[in-house]
């Protein structure tokens, strides 16, 4: 697969879409949201047109886990995608672009079978800034993290995704984060040395 930049979400990048859609399909204009009143996540989110995101996770060491993607923002109903299972190193899911806005990402390894949490992907750790690359040792002294990414408007994405085997209270267990942060929304939530676990699904703030 072309491996395309995740470009960054403006109020511009929007209003482009908007105009190339309408123009093509004939329909009366759509209203973009202008540049700066709301996150990026909040409009790409907020967006009425119809596109999709093939979202690809190279998730190495990690052949036969179990992805599954939710977008919730505490509100609305919940939305799942998947589950698709890691074969050759990766997984691709299609969903719809407007919904990547505030995503979490739940990872099911074969190893874990008696955790009654669910292990979710860590995309930015406290103490770290968009583009800074995370390790594993140091993952593990990270005590919050966003398990929400702020989404994309591209057709195509390509993330990587570690996920590790790690004791978790007292049993085998996972730890799944972003080894370059990413962009994310709030909220930060409490880890275990790094390990973002939950008994729901995320709920992400994309409105900040």
């Amino acid at each position: 697969m072309l491996r395309l930049p995740v470009r960054p979400l403006t109020g511009a990048l929007i209003s482009a879409l908007v105009i190339a859609t309408t123009s093509l399909l004939g329909s009366a204009p759509v209203n973009a949201l202008p540049a700066g009143d709301e996150s990026a996540a909040a409009r790409v989110a907020a967006t009425s047109i119809e596109f999709d995101t093939d979202l690809t996770l190279e998730i190495a060491r990690c052949e036969d886990c179990v992805v599954t993607l939710f977008s919730y923002d505490g509100v609305n109903p919940i939305d799942s995608y998947g589950p698709a299972t890691v074969t050759d190193g990766s997984v691709t899911i299609t969903l719809p672009s407007a919904r990547t806005a505030g995503m979490s990402v739940r990872i099911q390894p074969p190893w874990v079978t008696a955790v009654a949490t669910d292990t979710n992907v860590a995309w930015r750790y406290n103490g770290t800034e968009i583009g800074d690359r995370i390790g594993f040792r140091k993952a593990r002294t990270k005590r919050r993290a966003s398990g929400c990414w702020a989404g994309t408007v591209n057709e195509a994405v390509t993330l990587t995704v570690k996920v590790r085997k790690v004791p978790y209270r007292g049993r085998p267990g996972a730890i799944a984060w972003a080894p370059v942060t990413e962009s994310y929304v709030p909220p930060m939530e409490t880890t275990r040395r790094g390990v973002l676990v939950s008994d729901d699904v995320l709920s992400c703030n994309i409105r900040r």
